[in-house]
């Protein structure tokens, strides 16, 4: 497919060729009540239709999920596509041309020629280990060791897993053979330049994992050695192709399974979603072993609202588990924890207890991000000794300070009194004060998150009828300036200067809006919608829409 570059008239054409009610209606049964359709959400399960669609707006809002967006959005998440590729789909929906692609300049051209070679080349190096592992003299061990892993032949051919065998050239010789280039190799990282002259295999003696994209395209390759040299896990290099922080392995596969489940499994190394997917559990992918970043976090958000961390047992398995919650978090995803057996991985769980157990105990059983951050504050303090629950209180108020919701707030406070016997009031006086003190997070346009010290009225205690009228007041004025009313700039550059919100997510609402309107551009709500990456901010702007 050629690459093009979309102008806004031909999005707008787009857009306006395909109204968001026919477009819905092709998937949700919708009724209308008064301006508004209404139906049942298609991205969340529920018996009583919170999904609205507005035909004036062209904007659909869920109120039970807060999933909003335009028609661009909607093909979006309900086909999985890039905005350019929703507006393909739309576009030949409506019949409308695809505009030539005069944006694809030479060197456009070439970079897109130069990925699909890339592309190609990958594929031929997982053919070229696919056939290794059948027929290479040294491949026994690798089968043998796959074999002791639980993978069934049918699973291996279907992951398209192969082996690279001993010595130094033998990539290197088969691509000369093949007539593959041997430059291609060393960008993809798959052999490396001597100092002196020729190349030899990164990869030797190792088990070869094709690690694929969200579309289940080969990028790069995992490979793990049969015995106990190290590393004992290697990647390929980043490349053009391969960003380990913007993939997450096995999301090709797993994403039908994710769907069904409501949920994704989130898991640090591949073998331990393989063994998942062995065992039946299909709706795992993994982090590649590395810190959780946002990127996959959206991308992960893009198929589910609900995650389930499931890490090692050891000590770097739960700080890896602590590091990735605030991520999963601010991409807008329930999350929860699953605590494994200590010395335990997902792998060891499913080959030991089987696929029931590990479904029922370990992540039927997973807790909610408080639940799993007070359990952990329990192991690291002595609550035997009066030091140990005063520090346990302090750290535990710090969590507690977070939640948006009094009810659990109250109730775990009473429950930590009761189990370390100390007076509630000593619990809630430590808890007010870190309430009092928590810094709200400030956040740029595209929803990266910031330190502040400024003032966060929302994260206050229980709002109260002079808050809720702020609130209100809050949502008019942004409503006004979502209008394009004479004055919007200068009314936006003194609320930064003011620094005070209703609602934390608008000191990134404004700054967005500030930032267009200073380009020149006149506000449209529908536009702003679609260029918004992150859900809290999406879910917001919707909010002030649907107010108005």
């Amino acid at each position: 497919m050629p690459g093009f570059v979309f102008t806004d008239d031909f999005i707008e054409q787009v857009r306006s060729a395909n109204d968001i009610v026919e477009v819905i209606g092709q998937q949700v049964h919708l009724e209308q009540k008064g301006k508004t359709l209404w139906g049942l959400c298609p991205f969340h399960a529920e018996k009583t239709p919170s999904f609205s669609v507005s035909t004036d707006k062209q904007m659909y809002y869920c109120f039970g999920c807060h999933a909003s967006g335009t028609v661009f959005n909607f093909v979006m998440e309900t086909a999985k596509l890039s905005f350019p590729e929703a507006v393909r789909t739309l576009a030949a929906r409506a019949n409308i041309p695809l505009p030539e692609a005069v944006a694809d300049s030479p060197a456009v051209r070439a970079k897109r020629k130069e990925r699909q070679l890339l592309y190609r080349v990958n594929q031929w190096t997982t053919d070229y280990f696919c056939s290794q592992l059948r027929k290479a003299t040294d491949a026994k061990a690798a089968r043998d060791y796959l074999a002791r892993r639980g993978l069934a032949a049918d699973l291996v051919e279907k992951m398209r897993i192969g082996y690279a065998p001993a010595g130094w050239t033998n990539l290197v010789e088969a691509a000369e053979s093949s007539q593959v280039p041997l430059a291609t190799l060393v960008q993809l990282g798959l052999i490396v330049p001597r100092q002196q002259s020729g190349y030899y295999d990164r990869f030797r003696a190792r088990v070869m994992i094709p690690i694929a994209d969200e579309r289940g395209r080969v990028v790069a390759f995992g490979g793990r050695v049969l015995d106990d040299a190290l590393p004992k896990y290697l990647n390929s290099p980043e490349s053009v192709l391969f960003d380990k922080g913007r993939l997450l392995f096995g999301l090709h596969y797993a994403s039908p399974f994710i769907g069904k489940a409501g949920c994704a499994v989130l898991v640090e190394g591949y073998m331990d979603c393989l063994a998942a997917w062995q065992y039946g559990v299909g709706h795992v992918v993994a982090s590649l072993g590395t810190a959780l970043t946002m990127p996959q976090a959206r991308l992960l958000k893009r198929y589910t609202n609900q995650v389930i961390l499931c890490y090692d047992a050891d000590s770097s398995g739960l700080r890896a588990a602590l590091r990735g919650l605030d991520i999963l978090v601010k991409a807008g995803l329930q999350v929860k924890v699953a605590t494994l057996p200590s010395g335990k991985d997902p792998d060891d769980c499913l080959h030991q207890q089987g696929a029931d157990y590990f479904l029922q105990e370990i992540l039927g059983k997973a807790q909610p991000i408080t639940e799993f951050q007070l359990s952990m504050l329990r192991r690291e303090y002595d609550l035997d000794t009066v030091d140990g629950k005063s520090q346990f209180v302090v750290a535990a108020a710090s969590v507690l300070a977070r939640l948006n919701n009094e009810v659990a707030k109250t109730a775990y406070a009473q429950r930590i009194a009761r189990e370390i016997q100390v007076p509630e009031a000593a619990v809630f006086a430590e808890l007010t004060k870190h309430t009092r003190t928590a810094s709200p997070a400030r956040g740029d346009k595209l929803g990266n998150s910031r330190d502040t010290t400024s003032v966060d009225l929302a994260a206050m205690t229980e709002p109260d009828p002079v808050l809720r009228g702020f609130q209100i007041a809050e949502d008019k004025l942004l409503g006004l300036v979502l209008n394009n009313v004479t004055g919007s700039e200068e009314l936006l550059v003194a609320w930064q200067e003011l620094d005070v919100y209703a609602y934390p997510i608008d000191r990134e609402l404004v700054e967005l809006l500030k930032d267009e309107l200073q380009k020149g551009q006149v506000l449209d709500v529908r536009r702003l919608r679609e260029q918004v990456t992150s859900p809290e901010l999406g879910k917001r702007l919707a909010q002030v829409v649907w107010s108005d």
